[in-house]
């Protein structure tokens, strides 16, 4: 990617999937703006990748500052409502409550002012994530500061309860960020690793994009066997006993079943 290209222009996305190095470029990207930049993400996980890329990348603290956005919205909203003008925070109206708000308090040309004095862009990380209240907040901190937004439609993990999100394919919704976009696309986390298995990765999640049907069985590096019979697990001879032992020896496994 072009990190000098991507945060020069005003509105700008960046598209990368898993393990393509999508924390990395914010760290990158510091290195190509002047001023203090704002981060903002989803949670203090999120905040943690990303202050630990930054720091490998040897960057001031005075060249960024980093928040959850419902965070930074309650700094403003705690600012201007007190007492009973605010939900109670175990209330699900809560954060939906802090969100608008902010946004409205966002509009107001002194608290503009006071954003543009305070940072010369904004950088928002797994927008994938973002409600559709969220990205009407950031479209106004938009209007104020140098935008780039990072994400991957195929992560987005947080649609749920009927919450309405954004959607990053979606040309009308991205509006300005569409013109500026650029994608990841080397699969930095198996390199040296597995390669051919990001590789295929690659491939399967081409298949995901197109809508078309995925065929485990086309790809090498991806071990499929077939169950026929749950019993098999308690038999040392049959390929599922032996499969379960050997996972059972790695250091780390995930184990997805349907029941």
């Amino acid at each position: 990617m072009d990190h000098s290209e991507f945060v020069a222009v005003s509105k700008s996305m960046l598209i990368a999937p898993a393990g393509h190095g999508k924390t990395h470029a914010i760290a990158e990207c510091l290195l190509h703006t002047s001023g203090r930049q704002l981060i903002l993400t989803h949670t203090h996980a999120g905040i943690a990748s990303i202050k630990e890329k930054i720091k490998k990348a040897n960057i001031p603290h005075n060249k960024f500052h980093i928040e959850t956005i419902t965070g930074y919205a309650q700094k403003y909203v705690n600012a201007f409502y007190v007492g009973n003008d605010l939900p109670d925070v175990d209330d699900g109206k809560y954060y939906p409550f802090l969100i608008i708000k902010a946004t409205a308090l966002f509009k107001r040309p002194i608290i503009q002012k006071t954003i543009a004095a305070s940072y010369e862009g904004l950088f928002v990380d797994e927008y994938q994530d973002c409600t559709s209240e969220q990205h009407e907040l950031v479209t106004i901190l938009g209007a104020i500061l140098p935008t780039h937004i990072l994400g991957d439609p195929l992560q987005a993990i947080f649609g749920f309860k009927g919450v309405s999100m954004v959607n990053l394919t979606d040309e009308e919704q991205m509006k300005d960020f569409q013109e500026h976009k650029q994608r990841l696309e080397e699969p930095w986390r198996w390199k040296g690793k597995n390669e051919s298995l990001g590789k295929e990765l690659q491939l399967i999640r081409s298949d995901i994009e197109a809508g078309q049907k995925i065929d485990l069985k086309k790809y090498p590096s991806i071990e499929l066997i077939t169950i026929t019979d749950s019993n098999d697990l308690y038999i040392p001879n049959k390929q599922y006993y032996r499969a379960i032992s050997h996972l059972l020896s790695e250091k780390n496994v995930l184990l997805i079943h349907p029941v």
